[in-house]
């Protein structure tokens, strides 16, 4: 009897520590780190601080805004020469197919949302492919006046699963796991900005495919457009 009771005290003095622990560990993380609903494998979006503040965040778009300005964003894989003269240029794909978007975007808004002026979005995306295999997207993107700037690092970039081993695409999701060679686009250029890159990044290409959209003047452009045709206009619709 004295041995269970003694067990019994120390399982208390465990519990004790480990509210304890949790108690302080959710005092110290002040920023927002979120998940969507499992049915992937995994969708991660968390907020990480930057060494200067300098975005427009909090920043407050409705789920239908952000859906409605990512499904514009394509990805253009670039091809060698041999590739393009058997195949021809690859067509651009859509950074998040629908079913994807419709998971990513509520929980992007909601970081946004809770961003402060240090801190960029970064999301991670994995859609398992087999028990040792899932593909990858992930970057970052950001707010500043009329400009929302997308960086992206992975684009359904293969990931193989090897037991023992760190899952280090989790935890760096802004590093590209393996090279990829891509550009973004927008569905229409005309409400694109051009970046601003340093001559570091313009010469060796050190910096991820970028893409900033003026996302306000897009976004009247497609309010005035349902406007004047009579229609509601919803994520989906074309912009004409």
């Amino acid at each position: 009897m004295s041995r269970f009771a003694n067990r019994t005290g120390g399982s208390r003095r465990m519990l004790i520590a480990l509210a304890g622990v949790g108690m302080l560990a959710a005092a110290c993380d002040f920023h927002y780190r979120a998940a969507a609903d499992p049915a992937l494998d995994e969708v991660v979006v968390q907020t990480i601080p930057s060494a200067k503040p300098g975005f427009d965040h909090p920043a407050r778009l409705s789920t239908q805004d952000l859906t409605s300005i990512l499904q514009e964003v394509r990805v253009e894989f670039k091809t060698h020469w041999l590739q393009k003269l058997i195949t021809g240029p690859l067509e651009p794909v859509p950074l998040f197919n629908s079913e994807v978007l419709t998971r990513v975007a509520p929980v992007l808004v909601g970081a946004l949302e809770k961003a402060g002026t240090r801190d960029r979005v970064v999301f991670y995306v994995a859609e398992r492919r087999s028990s040792d295999r899932r593909d990858i997207t992930s970057g970052s993107l950001f707010v500043k006046g009329r400009s929302l700037t997308l960086a992206l690092a992975n684009h359904q970039n293969r990931v193989d699963v090897v037991p023992g081993l760190a899952a280090y695409d989790r935890n760096a999701p802004e590093v590209a796991v393996a090279p990829q060679r891509f550009s973004l686009v927008f569905g229409r250029n005309e409400f694109v900005i051009e970046p601003e890159l340093s001559f570091v990044d313009g010469v060796f290409g050190a910096a991820p495919p970028l893409l900033m959209v003026d996302y306000a003047r897009f976004l009247q452009h497609k309010s005035r457009s349902a406007a004047s045709s009579g229609f509601p206009w919803s994520p989906g619709a074309p912009v004409p």
